[in-house]
């Protein structure tokens, strides 16, 4: 089960004062605690409302209520998503969030709601379309909003290979396991997923549920580990859950060009990714130039792919991972 825990505004928030070294530190390492135990879902700050606005709805029209908005103490700073096993724990964690206001003299309020999940719903096709809307997808646009400094991960000439992987049927799993199992099966991929990037060279972008995004500055490093993480979890055990995961790359300029980079060669990897199915690793025709004269991977025949919101075919080819 999902929780927010909801960190209430204040005159300090409202005025846009950012927190110091002190603070920040006490807040990372809380979140580092989190994502250690694998309850870490997400996490971030909201900027003042007097950059926000509200659309209020009334008799079939909308108006735009621009900021700021009174009373801080109403309104929302930042939140953080956890995902645990009971309300149980879930108050455990709260109970030790980080002092919720910049100054400590200065009192503070966070609230925690429980998330609905995608069970709680009536199941129908509309609830099937939204199921699709997978982590690979708010992963990207995540990412291309924030436009993370990638220049650990790029090579001289000015690429980067991003890698997208995320749980085929993950909800169903969700809901087929329940949370406990669930979170154990989800701790044991993240672990297989870290543990591959580390050995390879990789710059985890950003993590989201079960989805990763992540960068190399070799295409060839990029391919190993995308082998490396369906070969760890086809040697697991044969008695445990079966874990199939898709894994899609491609290759861009994230510095000459960034805002081709952010905006196309990103969203290309995470299509690419979305069109895998599990188990499977699906590279980008750019890719496949680049590594396969080494004589070290082989491939499937390559396809054309239609991909979702992209024009145009795009060339793919599966790499031939199991040994």
């Amino acid at each position: 089960m999902r929780f927010a825990i909801l960190v209430k505004a204040s005159d300090s928030t409202e005025a846009g004062d950012m927190p110091g070294e002190e603070t920040l530190n006490e807040v990372v390492e809380y979140h580092e605690e989190l994502e250690k135990a694998g309850a870490l879902y997400d996490a971030t700050g909201l900027r003042p409302t007097r950059e926000g606005w509200r659309i209020r709805y009334s008799a079939d029209t909308r108006t735009v209520v621009n900021g700021p908005f009174l009373e801080a103490k109403d309104q929302i700073a930042g939140f953080t998503i956890i995902q645990v096993d009971s309300r149980e724990e879930a108050m455990g964690w709260a109970m030790r969030f980080p002092w919720p206001t910049i100054d400590r003299d200065v009192g503070g309020e966070i609230e925690v709601r429980q998330l609905f999940e995608l069970g709680d719903f009536v199941q129908g096709p509309a609830l099937a379309r939204f199921r699709r809307l997978g982590p690979i997808e708010r992963i990207a646009a995540d990412v291309e909003h924030a436009r993370p400094d990638l220049t650990s991960a790029t090579a001289p000439n000015g690429t980067a290979t991003i890698l997208f992987t995320d749980i085929e049927g993950s909800t169903q799993l969700t809901e087929r396991l329940g949370d406990r199992e669930w979170m154990s099966l989800l701790r044991e991929h993240n672990e297989i997923v870290r543990a591959q990037a580390s050995m390879h060279s990789g710059f985890e972008v950003k993590s989201q549920g079960d989805g990763f995004m992540l960068a190399f500055s070799s295409a060839s490093d990029a391919v190993r580990c995308a082998m490396g993480i369906q070969r760890s979890l086809a040697e697991r055990d044969p008695r445990a859950e079966e874990l199939r995961v898709r894994v899609g790359l491609h290759t861009g300029e994230p510095v000459r060009e960034a805002d081709d980079f952010y905006g196309k060669a990103v969203i290309l990897a995470a299509r690419i990714a979305a069109e895998a199915r599990g188990s499977e690793i699906l590279v980008s025709s750019l890719v496949r130039d680049l590594v396969e004269s080494s004589g070290e991977f082989s491939f499937g025949d390559p396809t054309d792919a239609v991909l979702k919101g992209l024009s145009g075919m795009h060339r793919v080819s599966a790499v031939r991972w199991r040994t």
